[in-house]
């Protein structure tokens, strides 16, 4: 319960309300533990079977399509992280290896893609080898392996070849990894689903045309791209204090663009665009 606050950014002093869903919350212990975390007796007026039941229905409705839902809406999100084996200097000249490094972080939002960019770690090094794995411990060998991919790599020292690894979620499980080359363009694709609720290829192919559409770093995207391209020219345009804001704004949010979170660049391309609304509009003052 503390880590779902947590990983949402929500102060429990800001909730309305505690609702407690589900008959194991009828114990006394329960009740009591929530009333200590949370200082505050939780709500009674829900029964905790009837939720459980009312949101079920609700969420077979949502996957129908029912028409007298249209204005509930259900966020779906992925429920472990998940990312690939990794290893990083260990301050005596060598490497320590088997460590996970996130790629899409647990309760992101889905369908989602997300990609991160790696290197080799030594000289002439001719392929890599990711294993994906989902789980939180820093380890991988405390995560759970869901599948391997191995990409060729040109011969370089260590640390001049880079891979972008790129990790596309739905609410199917449907998980499809690409490691790209861009050195030498080649791609690597590994599709992982649920072996008990595999599609059929006609639908795996749906899916998978869904989440390609995803496949677009945020700075590519046209909003994004848009507000990049007009703050740049309002860069050029100013001189003195107001270029350096504007150079100061602009590093800003490229800053958030790298960490693909989608609702922390909506929240800055809002402000951005408003502070360059600003500046612009004191031009003809």
């Amino acid at each position: 319960m503390l880590r779902s606050l947590r990983d949402s950014g929500i102060a429990a002093s800001t909730l309305s309300e505690v609702v407690l869903v589900g008959g194991a919350t009828r114990m006394p212990v329960v009740r009591r533990a929530v009333t200590r975390m949370f200082g505050r007796f939780p709500a009674t007026t829900v029964h905790p079977d009837h939720a459980v039941a009312m949101g079920a229905a609700v969420q077979a409705g949502l996957l129908a399509r029912d028409a007298g839902l249209d204005e509930i809406r259900l966020t779906d999100v992925c429920p472990f992280t998940l990312g690939v084996d990794t290893s990083e200097p260990d301050g005596r000249g060598g490497f320590r290896t088997g460590l996970f490094s996130p790629i899409i972080e647990r309760n992101s939002a889905v369908p989602i893609s997300r990609v991160s960019s790696f290197s080799t770690v030594s000289d002439q090094q001719r392929r890599v080898q990711f294993g994906i794995y989902q789980g939180e411990a820093r380890e991988v060998s405390g995560n759970v392996k869901l599948g391997e991919i191995t990409v060729a790599v040109p011969p370089k020292p260590a640390g001049h070849v880079s891979l972008d690894c790129r990790f596309s979620y739905d609410s199917s499980g449907l998980l499809e990894v690409d490691i790209t080359v861009p050195e030498t363009g080649m791609t690597r694709n590994l599709v992982i689903v649920d072996d008990e609720d595999a599609p059929n290829p006609a639908e795996l192919e749906k899916r998978r045309a869904a989440l390609a559409a995803l496949k677009v770093h945020p700075r590519d995207d046209a909003v994004n791209a848009a507000l990049l391209a007009r703050a740049r020219r309002a860069y050029e345009s100013f001189l003195g204090d107001t270029r350096a804001a504007i150079g100061h704004m602009l590093g800003q949010f490229e800053g958030v663009l790298a960490t693909q979170d989608e609702r922390l660049i909506a929240e800055a391309r809002a402000a951005f665009g408003a502070a360059l609304d600003q500046i612009e509009g004191e031009r003809f003052l």
